[in-house]
């Protein structure tokens, strides 16, 4: 079985990609993601958040 690698589509096995990632686009990505996000990106994610659990959660019945 071959899985590729979620970033550049580079087939190999499932053990070679750890989260998806062939080793250098883990690289890449870990280089690229050392910034801690600031509070602005981190309310946009809570908001985000916030807004699709109120999506999941079931109308109330009348």
């Amino acid at each position: 079985l071959l899985v590729e690698c979620t970033d550049c589509g580079r087939p190999g096995q499932p053990e070679a990609l750890p989260d998806g990632l062939c080793r250098p686009c883990r690289a890449a990505h870990s280089e690229s993601c050392q910034a801690t996000p600031g509070p602005d990106e981190i309310a946009a994610v809570k908001a985000h958040m916030a807004n699709l659990r109120g999506l999941l959660k079931a109308p109330e019945s009348s």
